[in-house]
């Protein structure tokens, strides 16, 4: 199973440094994406071995033939291909189901209605819904995990103190929980459900059991946990969750939690409780966020290895994090609008959100939003207005360093979107549809700025079509949806059988370096000497859902909704 390490993504090289020596030719095909809204920008790609700009493509939609063109060249990079071609359909604006035909192939379907791909939403909540633990109900497994969790005997707080710390949810193909992915998770659904109101009530509620489990993380003063299980899961193996309560498997039966804190994770919690106090009222909520942030800013870190503060081995180190100010930057942002809700604006958080913006290594323009580093760009969008709602509160100096902020990832995105023929627009690594969806979700929430580019909304829908088949290998990354779907996660969910948990968003493809790094040889017809991909359970790098990727890509379909 993964072991989820430091954010691989930090090491992998951007798709505007893939490989220079040419990919193999493969197989001519057509890819396309959606489903699409009515205006959306819808773009297929022809991939072939032979020049074919100029060329004439046609779509029709039953036996009709409703739109004619001429092939270009596709900007960027053609692998596998030794070409790539754009075939603009994006003058289609009746609801309907289409195909284009060129160069002597055809397409599978492009779906066009008025939701768009808004249900996918509902979809993806279904991973979540399947990785609740505790007595939170899941679709897949019964109550599971109800002895979490003993304050592990070697924490330098609260050592051996017994604390109730079920729910939440379990974080990727393992069974284990994380405040750094579980308070970044539910920030991505809060903002979501702000930008899809029509998806707000699920959004909400899944978002619900994440703000349940981060006010149990701190059941008391100076006592944060930031991990509960270990290592010793994966030496398990995929099982059924309920039967862990029985085992008699140390680390197992009854799972150690783990306190540490740092600014990576007082930020991120900070920011998923104050966004919960403004749709609530509930003065818990804003409390626990105070006190998340006060012990980020007391660390004056990131948390640390929990291997380096004493622990065992086996409490391995996960998701660490090089910076810490990008999230105390938006822990500021959501304290700041919540305490004006609350009646008695802080200024002293408005002036924390500019003052941590100002170290740019930390937390300078990267159009990422991911997991572990640069998450400024949450309270970026948040300050600008990006999100919905009035941000007349937030002094002048803080909104226009966060739209120029803002701006500039919506930029950023664009020119990775043009540096491979797919619209790809983040950067591949371990954990490639997290990076597709922060950053197609940034090029739309840009669209806030003044300065935000001017094909914000294109690139955005450009990730959505990456993401649901317009990719080289034509698939979905998300189990059970879309064309050749994952049929195989790594997920404990697989002792249920084939194509569970549905709505997993899986990491997809990766740069060879990575997945060969980890004794994986994937072979594909689509794959170039950059990156891979393979619906194969054992690749834990391609094929492990986990539960940032799926808030990423959600809050993309919720952006291009909001946004667009």
């Amino acid at each position: 199973m993964r072991k989820l390490t430091a954010l691989a993504i930090a090491a992998s090289l951007p798709a505007t440094m893939a490989a220079a020596a040419p990919a193999p030719a493969a197989k001519p095909a057509i890819r396309v994406g959606g489903p699409s809204a009515l205006g959306e920008s819808k773009v297929a790609i022809v991939g072939s071995d032979r020049r074919l700009a100029g060329h004439r493509f046609t779509v029709r939609q039953g036996g009709e033939t409703v739109l004619r063109g001429r092939l270009r060249k596709a900007p960027g990079r053609p692998a596998p291909w030794r070409h790539a071609y754009v075939a603009d359909l994006s003058s289609i604006h009746a609801p309907g189901t289409y195909r284009i035909a060129a160069a002597g192939l055809r397409s599978r379907p492009w779906r066009v209605t008025a939701a768009g791909s808004r249900p996918a939403i509902g979809e993806m909540l279904r991973y979540f819904a399947a990785n609740r633990d505790g007595d939170e109900p899941s679709p897949v497994h019964d109550p599971s995990h109800l002895n979490d969790a003993a304050v592990h005997p070697d924490s330098p707080v609260a050592a051996g103190q017994e604390i109730a710390l079920s729910g939440g949810w379990m974080d990727a193909g393992d069974m284990i929980h994380f405040t750094q992915t579980t308070a970044f998770a539910t920030a991505m659904l809060e903002a979501s459900a702000r930008l899809s109101p029509e998806a707000a009530p699920a959004l909400e509620a899944e978002a619900d059991v994440g703000i349940r489990w981060l006010l149990a993380a701190h059941p008391a003063p100076g006592l944060f946990v930031a991990q509960v299980g270990d290592e010793r899961d994966h030496r398990v193996g995929f099982r059924d969750p309920a039967s862990d309560d029985a085992s008699p498997k140390p680390g197992i039966g009854t799972r150690f939690a783990y306190p540490e804190i740092g600014g990576d994770l007082g930020g991120k919690a900070a920011a998923a409780l104050a966004l919960a106090y403004l749709r609530t009222g509930e003065e818990a909520m804003l409390d626990a966020a105070r006190e998340w942030y006060a012990a980020g800013v007391a660390t004056r870190r990131p948390a640390r290895p929990l291997r380096r503060t004493g622990y065992p081995r086996y409490a391995a180190n996960f998701y660490v994090a090089a910076n810490w100010k990008d999230s105390m930057a938006s822990g500021a942002a959501e304290l700041f609008r919540a305490t004006c809700a609350a009646g008695d604006c802080e200024q002293s958080y408005d002036d924390d959100f500019r003052r941590w913006l100002s170290d740019q290594r930390q937390t300078g323009a990267y159009a990422a939003m991911g997991a572990v580093d640069d998450f400024a760009s949450f309270g970026e969008a948040e300050v600008c207005g990006a999100f919905g709602g009035d941000v007349s509160d937030f002094s002048a100096a803080s909104r226009r360093v966060a739209c120029e902020r803002l701006a500039e990832n919506g930029r950023i995105a664009a020119r990775q979107a043009r540096s491979n023929a797919f619209g790809m627009p983040g950067y591949f690594g371990w954990g490639t549809t997290a990076q597709n969806g922060a950053a197609g979700a940034l090029a739309a929430l840009a669209t806030a700025s003044p300065d935000g580019p001017a094909a914000g909304c294109r690139v955005a829908a450009g990730a959505r079509d990456w993401m649901l088949g317009r990719n080289p290998f034509g698939a979905s990354f998300v189990v059970g949806y879309g064309p050749r779907a994952p049929r195989h996660p790594h997920h404990w969910a697989a002792v249920f059988g084939a194509g569970v948990p549905e709505g997993a968003v899986v990491g997809g493809p990766a740069p060879r370096s990575e997945v060969r790094g980890q004794g994986f040889r994937a072979e594909s017809p689509f794959d170039s000497r950059f990156a891979t991909y393979e619906d194969r359970r054992v690749d834990y790098v391609t094929s492990e859902p986990a539960i940032d990727y799926t808030a990423s890509s959600i809050l993309l379909i919720a952006a291009l909704e909001g946004r667009c």
